[in-house]
């Protein structure tokens, strides 16, 4: 076994070891999913992967984030990391509404709610509108995924598109991407079966989420790769997050495996991002990684 391939390793091991303490000890704590304490115990999950790589490079006297390809030199690939989430949310719900059962809501419940509560504390003749709040919820998706989606996205990021990736130096990008998006898949496993992401169908859902990240990890790879950096792929995970909430606001019917953002709708969006990415730079997929 390479020095490469042992410190994957030990990344690795150190990533799912803590996400499994974190997750066991909430489920022994006694608390539902509906605890404010939940939300805490999945954000820090997030920068276990980080946590990881920091440890591993200490274990290996590394420079302490000295190998997951941070780089604030702006390019036109941010702004692709920044908007593609957009393109893949505008197909996630076309390809959710092209299933039996389900249909698209114009005029969302959950909006509506939100928007009834807040003109219930509003002064008569300054109330919003459905298309103002429309608005600024988009408006919220795009600042949202640039700063705090991103930070904690970067958690992850830093860790399988930043160090991991960098121990598959000299490998074929596809294949490791399809290697690493399945151990990231995988990695979510004790969320999962706590009921996140697939509520209804949490044993299920750990394959789907599998298969889910094995099919963007190559978007996210791609943009760390074509970028140089790691930012722009949290920026990309961030945005994903942030927009991907809009697919069960305006959808209703059928179940999260099918319509769910990490479901079959997910699937179909990040193959079609996939394929359009690649007219781009038809040699990515196929070369191999120098990092």
């Amino acid at each position: 076994m390479n020095t490469a391939t042992k410190k994957g390793l030990i990344f690795t091991i150190i990533a799912y070891i803590s996400v499994w303490l974190l997750v066991g000890v909430f489920r022994m704590s006694g608390k539902t999913t509906d605890s404010p304490v939940w939300a805490l115990v999945t954000s820090a999950c997030m920068f276990m992967p980080l946590v990881a790589a920091v440890i591993t490079q200490i274990l290996h006297r590394e420079p302490v984030l000295g190998g997951i390809g941070i780089s604030w030199k702006i390019n036109r690939w941010w702004f692709v990391a920044w908007i593609l989430p957009v393109a893949m949310t505008i197909g996630m719900i076309a390809v959710s509404c092209l299933m039996p059962g389900t249909h698209f809501m114009k005029e969302s419940p959950l909006l509506m709610d939100v928007l009834n509560k807040a003109n219930s504390v509003l002064p008569e003749g300054k109330q919003l509108s459905y298309s103002v709040l429309l608005i600024s919820q988009i408006a919220n998706g795009f600042i949202g995924g640039i700063t705090i989606n991103a930070l904690f996205a970067f958690g992850e990021e830093a860790g399988w598109r930043g160090y991991l990736l960098r121990q598959f130096s000299g490998k074929n990008f596809l294949l490791t991407a399809v290697i690493i998006g399945a151990l990231w898949g995988l990695w979510h496993a004790p969320l999962i079966l706590m009921g996140h992401n697939f509520p209804a169908h949490p044993v299920t859902g750990v394959f789907m989420m599998i298969v889910f990240c094995i099919c963007l990890a190559p978007i996210a790879q791609f943009i760390r790769v074509k970028s140089g950096s790691v930012i722009a792929a949290a920026i990309f995970h961030g945005s994903f997050n942030a927009f991907a909430t809009f697919v069960p606001v305006f959808i209703d019917g059928t179940n999260d495996l099918l319509t769910s953002p990490a479901g079959l709708a997910g699937i179909a969006a990040c193959l079609l991002a996939l394929a359009c990415l690649h007219l781009t730079d038809r040699s990515v997929l196929s070369s191999t990684l120098d990092l």
